[in-house]
């Protein structure tokens, strides 16, 4: 639990003192205030035992004035706490983003990693174990304080009370312990099965699966998983529930026993020593709010240990390794590529995916990389945009090792449209360059979509799609693509990629497409992967991988004489069906 709890505290104090602070004073305040309550009743009694009206009259004005203040400032710390804690909350969130756009590219295909990052992600949004930890510490942090001035109040008066106290307060514990037990292994059996819920919620409400569901009358299947989902966390709850409902019950009633031999013996003693009724009502009021103060501390401790085992996955995913190998060339421009020998296996696999591949690529040099599926040509871009690292031989860059570049201006030198591209629920304009400097508008032309995106209401600054607001628009499968493809020509970079980004085009208006983005990269190396072989002819050389090797490396003129070559079966066998 501590190895938990110190690094959060370590991590969130440096992200935001401001909260620490508040936390602290709110604290005290509130300790003040239980202490001074405890003396409240005893100084009033105290007066009117005084017998002196006058005096007694500004005591109890002092007194009342002081729990005012009191009072005042614990709404006051409680409010500029709340705000701090919203803060802190957002502040927490932003560092799981950060982390996440950290991690190396390969943990993305890491099932470990991907379970782990859901249950960071689920401890803090859905659990509000964040706000829940820092609430329950606060508590627990005050009711110490308070705890202690309690007890030399106690002891200044009697021994044998502060004994029975301590004796009930240990039996709370373990009986809290044990409720807290039993709500961590609730949280964990819960865990796989929201999973499930969020799939079957998300089943429902996005677009492309409504129409999956809709087509092949699918939703007989859903709605019994649903209520099997359904059934089966009604159960878990009402089991939890009622286990939580007994343990609460047994410290309650620990409590009220407790109470009863302390007030005896508070009763006892007032009558055997003749205490004054001033201070009885101060021993009375104090042993009171002193098991109501174990009572909480108790119930902060359970909270507290509870949400660290929540936090838990988070901490474990803020701690994972995100040092990536960085040198510190600054890069230009992109000159030439050079694989050397390049082997690689996607990480947590025994299947090569390249095997001892070399090539070179030219200034200004348009390339075509084709292949069966599965051959490594997606490979070999995430190689080159260093989202993974060759398990054995070299990378060159301009003839040095690629990994002696740092990163930021490497990547800026690269412009790659893949086959999953994403685009966000952000305007047009935004998806392909917020910079004012970039002609949106010709890019747009230059790949077919700027006729279609100047008839739409708010033409460039039309959102994309109605996630969020339903004035955005819904463009089709190819629209997308060339929007994707528009944002790949507006990034200023010496290299340019399309790996397969045109499949919901017809082959016309990829024909099209290619024949643009040809002459728009004309000065720059560009390379191309495609299914449809028409991106061939524009380009001055094709790489043929075959199973993870290099099969072919020539002009489409040359590999066309080859008859037999893999690539003139792929040309031949699509011209015929496409009748080129």
């Amino acid at each position: 639990m501590i190895k938990i709890f110190i690094p959060f505290i370590k991590l969130s104090f440096k992200e935001y003192k401001p909260y620490f602070i508040a936390l602290i004073c709110n604290a005290l305040i509130m300790s003040a205030q239980t202490i001074f309550a405890a003396y409240t009743l005893s100084f009033i009694l105290s007066c009117i035992e005084s017998k002196d009206i006058h005096a007694s009259f500004i005591y109890v004005t002092i007194i009342v004035g002081i729990e005012l203040l009191l009072f005042f400032l614990v709404l006051l710390s409680k409010n500029i706490l709340a705000k701090r804690q919203a803060i802190m909350e957002e502040k927490i969130d932003q560092m799981l983003t950060r982390k996440i756009l950290e991690i190396p590219f390969s943990y993305l295909e890491d099932p470990k990693y991907l379970e782990l990052k859901k249950n960071a992600s689920f401890s803090i949004n859905n659990m509000g174990a964040i706000y829940s930890l820092f609430t329950s510490f606060t508590t627990l942090f005050s009711n110490l304080i308070s705890l202690i001035g309690l007890l030399v109040i106690i002891l200044s008066f009697d021994y044998i009370i502060p004994i029975i106290l301590f004796v009930g307060a240990i039996l709370t514990i373990l009986v809290v312990m044990l409720s807290m037990k039993s709500q961590i292994k609730f949280y964990k059996d819960l865990l796989p099965i929201n999973y499930k819920y969020g799939y079957y919620l998300d089943s429902v409400i996005t677009p492309t699966k409504v129409k999956e569901l809709k087509f092949y009358s699918l939703y007989d299947l859903l709605y019994t998983n649903f209520s099997n989902y359904g059934t089966n966390v009604s159960k878990r709850f009402g089991k939890y529930y009622t286990k939580v409902s007994l343990f609460y019950s047994a410290s309650v009633i620990l409590r009220y026993i407790q109470l009863a031999f302390v007030y005896a013996l508070v009763g006892i003693k007032t009558i055997t020593e003749k205490l004054p009724i001033s201070k009885f009502s101060l021993l009375a009021q104090a042993a009171l709010s002193f098991t109501t103060t174990v009572q909480s501390i108790v119930e902060s401790l359970g909270n507290f240990f509870r949400n660290i085992e929540y936090i838990k996955p988070f901490m474990e995913f803020m701690a994972i390794h995100t040092e990536i190998k960085n040198g510190s060339n600054k890069l230009d421009k992109i000159l030439t590529i050079e694989f050397k020998n390049v082997t690689f296996k996607y990480p947590n696999t025994d299947k090569i995916i390249l095997d001892n591949v070399s090539f070179k690529f030219h200034e200004s040099e348009k390339i075509s990389i084709v292949g069966l599926n599965g051959a490594g040509k997606t490979t070999i871009v995430k190689l080159l945009c260093r989202l993974y690292s060759p398990n054995e031989g070299t990378i060159l860059i301009n003839d040095i090792p690629i990994e002696e570049y740092e990163k930021d201006s490497y990547i800026k030198q690269i412009s790659a449209v893949f086959q999953d591209y994403k685009l966000f629920a952000y305007s047009i304009k935004d998806n392909i360059n917020p910079a004012s400097s970039v002609d949106v508008e010709k890019i747009c032309a230059d790949v077919g979509i700027s006729e279609k995106i100047e008839k739409l209401p708010h033409q460039y600054d039309s959102l994309i799609g109605k996630y969020y607001d339903d004035s955005g628009v819904e463009l089709s499968g190819g629209q997308l693509q060339k929007i994707a493809i528009a944002r790949g020509l507006a990034k200023d970079s010496s290299l340019l990629i399309l790996d397969e980004p045109t499949s919901a085009l017809d082959p016309l208006a990829e024909a099209e497409i290619y024949e643009n983005f040809n002459q728009l990269s004309k000065d720059k190396m560009a390379i191309y992967i495609s299914h449809r072989m028409s991106s061939s002819i524009f380009c001055d050389r094709i790489l043929v991988i075959d199973g993870g090797i290099v099969s072919d490396f020539d002009t489409h003129q040359n590999l066309m004489l080859k008859k037999n070559s893999l690539y003139y079966k792929l040309f031949t066998t699509q011209a015929k069906n496409y009748k080129l």
